[in-house]
């Protein structure tokens, strides 16, 4: 099976351009991790017997997140032309029948690993360029910032414009139709969230899972900003109260870390936010937004454990994800501060 797929990623970047005919696959590996996307490394050789590596990225079936796999590639294809790290995207099979299982694309391969923020060895070197350089401190508030700032009208036009209530109401429907017990707490929250609708909207292009686990980082510095698949137009306020939860520092129960996602002070972060933008960031306008990213992931841990209970999936991490829901409780307690 292996070598079938081999030959599928080569007849796709043979198809694009980005390969002469007659080159070959030499080796594929998935990488660890994937929740709605599967990574495979695939390594080629060429007809002049020249060596590459590309990244192919998968829709499997049972996906957790029911994303579009193809718009995602269009948003990739749209930042190629703008300052935010990404890697440049090599080709696509829309079909679902394919040796993968589904859709996919295939991208260039770009230096650098993810941070994983349960890692006490990543936290560890994560907290030393805190201390250090910031080189990834850095490079994070100012790649959030050029994003905030892009033009959206130069993004492809089938990306959704989501309201602040567009979003609540998008997660709320996901968990009425996936959860498998009621949750007082959890309905409590999203009625929290309708009336604690912010003022104002600051529009601009969401990342919508904007985190150090998503980005490729090398020497000290990022490299890639990846998994674009939630991406929406709407209040940019998101990223940032999605990236002040305690969650995106590793927590599950208790906080692990004390850095803001394990890189960043927070105060620091949001004003050096607010100096790029021009739109200064009060942590306390933030807490609506904190609220919505926790509803997302108890939407998405849910959806997870129904997949596996209805059989949609044989993936064991699915059920694990139920462990996340008390420390996501606890959050909420203490944002609609009861």
């Amino acid at each position: 099976m292996t070598e079938v797929k081999l030959e599928e990623v080569v007849r796709v970047l043979e198809g694009s351009g980005e390969l002469a005919p007659g080159a070959r696959g030499e080796e594929l590996e998935q990488i660890q991790g994937g929740w709605s996307r599967h990574t495979y490394i695939a390594r080629i050789r060429a007809v002049d017997g020249s060596e590459s590596r590309h990244v192919v990225r998968v829709r499997p079936p049972g996906a957790l997140l029911d994303t579009e796999l193809e718009l995602e590639y269009q948003v990739y294809e749209a930042l190629d032309t703008t300052s935010v790290p990404t890697p440049r995207v090599q080709g696509i099979e829309l079909s679902p029948e394919t040796p993968f299982g589904g859709q996919f694309f295939v991208m260039e391969f770009l230096p650098g690993s993810p941070s994983n923020i349960y890692s006490r060895d990543d936290q560890q070197r994560l907290a030393e360029d805190w201390d250090g350089s910031r080189g990834v401190a850095n490079d994070m508030v100012e790649t959030l910032a050029e994003i905030h700032k892009l033009d959206v009208t130069a993004m492809p036009a089938r990306i959704q414009r989501l309201s602040y209530l567009d979003v609540v109401a998008k997660w709320k429907a996901v968990y009425d139709e996936r959860k498998l017990v009621r949750d007082p707490i959890f309905e409590e929250g999203f009625d929290w969230l309708l009336a604690n609708q912010p003022k104002d909207q600051r529009e601009g292009l969401v990342h919508g899972d904007y985190r150090i686990g998503n980005t490729l980082v090398a020497d000290g510095r990022l490299t890639a900003v990846l998994d674009w698949e939630l991406v929406y137009v709407g209040d940019v306020r998101f990223d940032l109260g999605y990236l002040v939860l305690e969650r995106s520092a590793g927590k599950h129960l208790r906080r692990r870390a004390e850095l803001m996602g394990t890189f960043a002070d927070e105060a620091w972060f949001l004003e050096r936010y607010g100096s790029l933008t021009g739109n200064p960031v009060e942590v306390e306008s933030l807490r609506p937004f904190q609220l919505l990213s926790i509803m997302m992931l108890v939407a998405t841990q849910v959806t997870a454990v129904w997949m596996h209970a209805n059989g949609k999936t044989d993936d064991f991490r699915m059920v694990w994800a139920r462990y996340s829901l008390p420390g996501l409780r606890d959050d909420m307690v203490r944002l609609m501060k009861w």
